[in-house]
């Protein structure tokens, strides 16, 4: 129990290697969020921007500017309609980007290595049951139309005592 309640406290848990845990030292996840969608997009409207990281858009324009202001970031005016704003990475937040992708794909794979395919097959099942639980509105039956979590192909269900 004292694990969950580290996980759902926030308490740092020596769980990352020591780059990935400077790295969250330096920037606050919410820019992490978007380096990392801005490098699966390429460019982005703040809306867009604001809708792939699920902040309002004020949020995003606040993130887009502080990811500037750091050289991670440029920001321009759309030369189809000069109202929108458009963001996408500098060299160097491409590179940090793709340092952040190599790190989280050396732990994945550390993890996949650890626990072999079943065992992964079977964690993510009861990660996206999990995230279903958690987005489910309390007296609603779980439904992937509403969630967006399908079970994974394959797997074999778990089953988990309430």
């Amino acid at each position: 129990m004292d694990f969950l309640l580290d996980l759902i406290g926030g308490r740092r848990l020596p769980l990352f290697d020591p780059e990935v845990l400077a790295l969250d030292r330096a920037l606050p996840r919410s820019e992490v969020l978007a380096l990392v969608a801005l490098r699966k997009r390429g460019e982005a409207t703040m809306s867009e921007l604001a809708s792939d990281i699920g902040a309002p858009l004020s949020t995003a324009t606040g993130i887009g500017a502080r990811l500037a202001r750091r050289g991670l970031a440029e920001r321009c005016r759309d030369p189809a309609d000069r109202r929108i704003i458009l963001v996408r990475l500098t060299p160097a937040g491409e590179q940090l980007a793709a340092r952040m992708e190599a790190q989280v794909e050396r732990l994945v794979r550390r993890v996949r290595e650890a626990l072999g395919e079943e065992q992964t097959r079977q964690l993510v099942s009861l990660l996206r049951k999990a995230l279903e639980a958690v987005r489910a509105v309390p007296g609603d039956a779980p439904d992937e139309r509403k969630t967006g979590v399908r079970p994974e192909p394959g797997a074999r269900p778990v089953p988990i005592e309430e």
